[in-house]
């Protein structure tokens, strides 16, 4: 399949920001809560969001300048205002009101009755937590990033997270879980990912060091029916085994393309040290 290669120099800030939100993506939703100078409550979502370091706490995220006219939203004007912001996760539950709260509402507005969610006091900031989010972050304004003037441009707002506030029934043995905090992620266009559920996986970290793709035998790499991923997992093992000591058992298949099929589906299972019997048998047809 081929790649279409396509120059930022050739579209519009609008073009651009819609290939990156449908290209950079699930990211994940920083529904900001902030508040004037005046005491305004405001609260608006930004995809633009993420964290950078534990020590100290530090997340960011942009409210960038609209792609139409290069204005500035009311978001990034009293972050920079007062130097304080919460950032509120947003789970399935509350995608809607979110939506709302998404909406160019005018100079004045306070978002929180317009979307129906409940601001609830912060410890140590004035902007609002909200009471339907199950994790969310106090932060203090450390730095602001212009990345350009223009339209659609960057205004990166960086900041040490002060308090965390995490609803009890999230953690799960000791880590936060993400079928109960069942956050959203957004997509481009109109499209969301709901990060729970059958959406959700696990992946082994290599132990130490792994035995690597370039230490696989051959005949796999040129298999037609294995998978990029399947050799992946493969290439997550320890070590090598002994391959020639690997003994059949009845209802083993005897073609080449019968064990790749064979593979492909002990690994499917999680079964490595099968998927590695069978490849003992795939290397001696």
């Amino acid at each position: 399949m081929s790649h279409r290669t396509i120059l930022p120099a050739d579209l519009n800030p609008i073009e651009t920001n819609a290939l990156l939100c449908g290209g950079v993506a699930p990211r994940p939703i920083a529904l900001a809560s902030t508040v004037s100078t005046d005491g305004l409550k405001n609260l608006s979502p930004f995809s633009f969001f993420n964290a950078f370091g534990s020590n100290p706490p530090t997340v960011a995220f942009a409210p960038n300048r609209r792609g139409r006219d290069g204005t500035v939203k009311h978001t990034y004007l009293n972050a920079v205002a007062t130097q304080e912001f919460v950032i509120a996760a947003v789970s399935h539950a509350m995608l809607h009101q979110m939506n709302v709260a998404s909406a160019e509402w005018p100079d004045g507005v306070d978002e929180f009755p317009k979307c129906g969610l409940t601001p609830i006091p912060a410890l140590h900031v004035k902007p609002a937590l909200v009471g339907e989010s199950p994790f969310q972050m106090e932060c203090r304004l450390q730095q602001v990033v212009e990345l350009g003037s223009g339209p659609g441009s960057g205004l990166m707002l960086i900041g040490e997270v002060l308090a965390f506030h995490v609803r009890e029934d999230c953690f799960v043995d000791g880590i936060l879980h993400p079928d109960a905090l069942d956050l959203v992620g957004r997509n481009g266009g109109a499209f969301y990912t709901r990060a729970s559920g059958g959406a959700v996986f696990q992946v082994p970290k290599p132990a130490g060091k792994p035995l690597g793709y370039d230490a696989l035998p051959e005949a796999l790499k040129q298999s037609h029916i294995l998978t990029g991923n399947d050799l992946g997992l493969l290439a997550n093992s320890a070590a090598l085994p002994d391959l020639a000591a690997m003994a059949r058992k009845p209802g083993d298949p005897i073609a080449p393309a019968g064990l790749d099929h064979a593979i492909r589906n002990a690994l499917a299972l999680g079964d490595v040290a099968e998927a590695w019997r069978l490849v003992g048998l795939r290397l001696r047809t």
